[in-house]
């Protein structure tokens, strides 16, 4: 899993390339990361030996383009819920919330003691002040390189709330990894964008 996690660091790179105009003004859709995040870990089931199947949860309605996938194997199955962060703010942060309970809600009885859920998120950090107190809110501290973030214009804030906290509160469940990461680099020296941003968490449900 944590494998996985970082070489979709390079998938993502690819793929901004390819889309670039598109990524920088929006981030990559939920669909595109979604997809894309499934087909990295059916990589990692092939490279130890697993068949893996991938297919959409039908959480959404049918005209939309699926974002939250299902890749099973015979040792167990990786659920995975894509979230584009548009503002940062408390409703963003609830849809979240809302998006794994109506996953639980959906799928519960599928829900294996070996399962992992995934979430995958990006977000553009603006000047906002819920934008700003993402990274924390996600990770529970700041990063070191707090300074190098300022250097590309980002005010980075400490939140009063806790993603941790937040999935506690709602459903009794730690984290068991999470990581964040800036994909994109730019193309004359190679320096991370710090302004985008992507989200991972890993959880093993009960």
């Amino acid at each position: 899993m944590i494998k996985s996690v970082n070489q979709f660091q390079d998938d993502c790179l690819k793929l901004c390339e390819h889309h670039y105009p598109t990524v920088h003004n929006q981030g990559i859709s939920e669909h595109h990361i979604g997809k894309a995040f499934a087909r990295r870990m059916e990589h990692t089931f092939i490279s130890f030996n697993h068949a893996s199947n991938i297919s959409p949860l039908e959480m959404l309605s049918s005209e939309d383009n699926p974002r939250h996938f299902r890749i099973s194997s015979e040792i167990g199955t990786v659920w995975m819920i894509s979230h584009h962060m548009v503002s940062a703010g408390k409703t963003c942060r609830k849809k979240l919330m809302l998006d794994i309970h109506n996953w639980q809600q959906e799928y519960g009885f599928a829900i294996q003691p070996n399962d992992l859920l995934i979430i995958v998120s990006d977000h553009w950090i603006s000047r906002s002040k819920n934008s700003g107190e993402l990274l924390h809110w996600w990770m529970g501290e700041l990063p070191d390189e707090i300074n190098e973030y300022s250097q590309q214009g980002i005010t980075l804030r400490e939140s009063d709330s806790q993603f941790a906290a937040d999935l506690n509160n709602n459903f009794r469940i730690s984290p068991c990894f999470i990581k964040f990461g800036h994909p994109l680099k730019r193309s004359v020296n190679q320096q991370l964008v710090r302004k985008y941003l992507q989200l991972y968490a890993v959880l093993q449900w009960q």
